[in-house]
């Protein structure tokens, strides 16, 4: 194998590192993961900041099976949404038809192969992708979410918290060694990476809450962050 350019580079060190089968996740359902038991059920972040921002166009990473754009698509804001898993896909579309949503697009897809050309969000939603990339794909990542983002543009960001049940911290050295599918971070790290790109608005530990129209987690942190203009 020959690295010429730095994708070269990226699709090598991705060979260092264990993915997870989603579409094997999704179809099996037998892990406690809580977004399969509240498929259909939004994040609490995600409701109470639609409820103070006027937001027009959104974009969600990691959609699952289509809660959050689900419930954005309710709210009259037009969603693009993407996952790895065709199955999860299958299954958002499914639940938006039913819900009668229809401002949400949901495309299975690797977020690293999308080009967006001009495309600017006025908000942008991760609620499962960040923990699990790889520390060189997680630096492609954040030019991704900056460059989509209109400017003072937000991201949402639900990530596993250093010291809870989702996952254990991990050195970004010792992620390839272990060959790790994610990690955990500290407020320190998260404030550290994506500081350089971003004001903080909200940073705190989640919450075990369930209600009728949402739910939260205390094995996350909840950011909310707005693009430096």
């Amino acid at each position: 194998m020959k690295i010429n350019t730095l994708e070269d580079l990226f699709d090598m060190l991705d060979k260092y590192t264990d993915g997870v089968d989603w579409d094997t996740f999704y179809t099996n359902r037998d892990k406690p993961a809580p977004f399969l038991k509240y498929n259909k059920l939004p994040d609490k972040c995600v409701v109470d900041f639609i409820k103070e921002h006027n937001i027009k166009k959104a974009c969600e990473f990691g959609c699952g099976e289509g809660r959050n754009a689900i419930y954005l698509a309710k709210n009259d804001i037009e969603i693009e949404a993407y996952d790895l898993s065709e199955t999860a896909i299958k299954n958002a579309r499914r639940n938006a038809e039913e819900s009668r949503a229809e401002k949400a697009v949901f495309q299975a897809e690797n977020i690293f192969a999308l080009d967006f050309g001009d495309k600017k969000f006025d908000l942008v939603i991760d609620s499962g992708v960040f923990h699990h990339l790889t520390p060189h794909r997680r630096l492609q990542y954040r030019d991704i979410v900056s460059n989509i983002l209109t400017e003072n543009g937000y991201f949402i960001l639900l990530c596993f918290a250093a010291g809870e049940d989702g996952a254990d911290e991990v050195d970004d050295y010792e992620f390839y060694k272990g060959r790790q599918t994610g990690a955990a971070f500290t407020q320190e790290r998260l404030k550290e990476f994506w500081g350089d790109r971003f004001d903080v608005m909200e940073l705190r530990k989640g919450e075990n809450i369930v209600e009728e129209q949402m739910w939260e987690s205390e094995y996350l942190y909840v950011c909310v962050f707005k693009r430096l203009s």
